[in-house]
Order: C-alpha cells, then sequence, then structure tokens
C-alpha cells in the first residue's frame, strides 16, 4: 500500500534560506495576473524537506547507536557512498544487493542511497496564498562597538586595531575600482576593442598590486567582521503546506517518520541565520493509508515532547512503543 502524508510548517520566526552562499529564497511562479505576467510566490523546496525528515531520522539514530562512524553519517544523513562506488558510471548494481541493503538499512530503504531509488516522494511546501519574501539586514560588528571588550586592549592594540581598519577600508576602496575595471574589460572585450582590453588590463595588474600592499598592511587578520549582511525571509506566521507519499509503505517507515518529528520538535528550527532569530518553526504530519484512513497525526514544535496521535489502524500497523510492525 502506499501512505500518504499531509505536511504543515508554521513560521513562528521569519526563516531565511542559504545554499552555496546564495542568501536569496527560492521563488516560483504560480498563476498569473489579468494581463498574463507571472505571480511569485516563496515556497520551502521538497529537497529541504527531505533533507530536514533524513537528518532527524539519521541523528536519532547516530546518537543512539553510542559509535558513529564517518561512513554512517556520510550513508544515513546524506545518502551519499563513501567509499568511492558512486564515481564509477558503469558499475551495475544488481536487484538481489539492492534488495540487501534496503532489508539490512530502514533508512536507506525509504530515502535511498547511490542507486538505490528512494521510495519517499515529497512535494515543496506552499502557502496557501502566494507570499512575498520579507528582507532583512544585519550589521556583523567589529570590536569597536563593544566599548567595555575594546577598552581592555592595551594603547598599541588599540592602535594597530584602528590602522587595520583604515588599510582595509582602502583595500575595500581598491576592490570596488577592481570590480569596475574587469565591467569596463568585458565590454571592450565584447566590442573586440583589443588596444583598450591591453590598457584596462594594465589598470586591472596595478589596482590589485595596491590592493595587496594594504591587505598585508592589516597583519595577521585579514578580514573585518564589520559588515552589512542581508537576507530574504519567509515571513513569520505564514503555514506552508505540502504533500508525501510513501510508496509501498512498510511499518516501520511510518515509525521512522514520526520518530523524525519527535527528534525535530525538540530543535525545530529551518534554514539559515538561526542564531540571529530566524528559523523556528511548528510542524504538524498526519498519514494516511490509500483508502483515506488516518493512521497518526503528529505535531512538533516548541522545543518539547512532540504530540503524537495514534489511531486504532494505526496501532494495528504499528506499535508505538517498539517503533517496529506489530
Amino acid at each position: 500500500m502506499n501512505v500518504i502524508g499531509n505536511i504543515t510548517i508554521t513560521t513562528i520566526q521569519p526563516v531565511a534560506f542559504s545554499h552555496h552562499g546564495i542568501e536569496s529564497l527560492p521563488m516560483m511562479t504560480r498563476g498569473v495576473d489579468p494581463t498574463g505576467q507571472p505571480q511569485k510566490t516563496v515556497f520551502y523546496p521538497a529537497a529541504a524537506v527531505r533533507g530536514m525528515l533524513r537528518h532527524a531520522i539519521a541523528f536519532a539514530r547516530l546518537r543512539a547507536s553510542g559509535k558513529v562512524t564517518l561512513m554512517d553519517a556520510y550513508r544515513l544523513a546524506l545518502g551519499q557512498s563513501a567509499d568511492g562506488r558512486a564515481d564509477s558510471d558503469d558499475e551495475m548494481v544488481r536487484l538481489d544487493e539492492i534488495r540487501v541493503a534496503r532489508e539490512a538499512d530502514p533508512i536507506i530503504d525509504l530515502f535511498g542511497q547511490w542507486k538505490i531509488p528512494s521510495r519517499l516522494q515529497v512535494g515543496n511546501l506552499m502557502p496557501a496564498v502566494n507570499v512575498h519574501p520579507d528582507e532583512f539586514a544585519f550589521v556583523r560588528r567589529d570590536l569597536d562597538t563593544d566599548e567595555q571588550i575594546f577598552d581592555l586592549l592595551p594603547p598599541a592594540e588599540q592602535d594597530a586595531f584602528y590602522s587595520r581598519n583604515d588599510a582595509n577600508s582602502l583595500a575595500s576602496k581598491k576592490a570596488d575600482q577592481i570590480k569596475t575595471a574587469k565591467q569596463r574589460f568585458m565590454k571592450a572585450k565584447k566590442a573586440g576593442d583589443t588596444s583598450l582590453m591591453t590598457e584596462i588590463a594594465k589598470t586591472i595588474e596595478h589596482l590589485e598590486s595596491e590592493r595587496k600592499v594594504h591587505k598585508d598592511a592589516m597583519g595577521e587578520v585579514q578580514n573585518s567582521t564589520k559588515h552589512l549582511v542581508t537576507t530574504e525571509t519567509i515571513p513569520a506566521g505564514i503555514d506552508l503546506s505540502g504533500r508525501l507519499v510513501i510508496q509501498r509503505a512498510k511499518p516501520r517507515d511510518i515509525s521512522m517518520l514520526v520518530t523524525a518529528l519527535e527528534s525535530f520538535s525538540l530543535s525545530p528550527q529551518i534554514g539559515a541565520h538561526r542564531a540571529r532569530g530566524m528559523g523556528e518553526v511548528e510542524m504538524s504530519m498526519s498519514l494516511s493509508n490509500s483508502d483515506g484512513d488516518v493512521l497518526v497525526v503528529v505535531k512538533a514544535g516548541g522545543y518539547q515532547a512532540a504530540s503524537v496521535q495514534w489511531t486504532d489502524e494505526g496501532l494495528a500497523l504499528c506499535d508505538p512503543g517498539t517503533k517496529q510492525a506489530a
């Protein structure tokens, strides 16, 4: 049988999203206005939902094991093969190997690994109506904004701090000039103006040399911690809903997803910038069989134990005390 789950995440705090250094939120088109212009909305990607569920299950499993290896962490939390097999395109995986691997590990069986297909399908979590992101700005401060700590520094160290700040400011200006020069270089290249390209290239080389002088003058601390960080967020108080499907569901699959939310409930945060107040959510999940009978309802959040309510149909299928098939 298949098991269908309805998931809702409610944002208690704004939720930021950061992926490979990109601070902007994922957006999608949902519908068009009367003139045919696409209407955009924030959403929470299916891949992030899957990752959160897998992480929560793997974390509970690894913590309970008392012994964690790097191979186990890669295999269970990320579904990656750490032995190099994933890089071998021509290596075939026999069906009997897949069957043995599935039976041996419930997490691999449900979420998949390498060439073992996942049985868990997850949809994007969407708001009921189109929602545009909020934008937040954070100032990462330097030592001089904390007067008590700064006053503990001897005069020579304070002078070194101000000298470093001056050098950093000059280096930043040179970096901006280099960026502008490189843009001019690309325009000259597009226009086929080799003479101008040569001239700009010499300018860039000179600016980079000057920037290096200023960076070297900063001494051991090369980076300034004082700068403005902006990020887009899903606003607080938004419900994001979606669906998941467990194909050829087994009782242990249901128990694992319940375990995932129980683990997640104790630290209910998603997304980036959690140290700056972002990411707290509440999460609810209802799992039903293919006849529409509800098996279990879980409500997670609040940094406390999740509420888990099994129905008679769910209890007949799973033993919630042992998390195994009845």
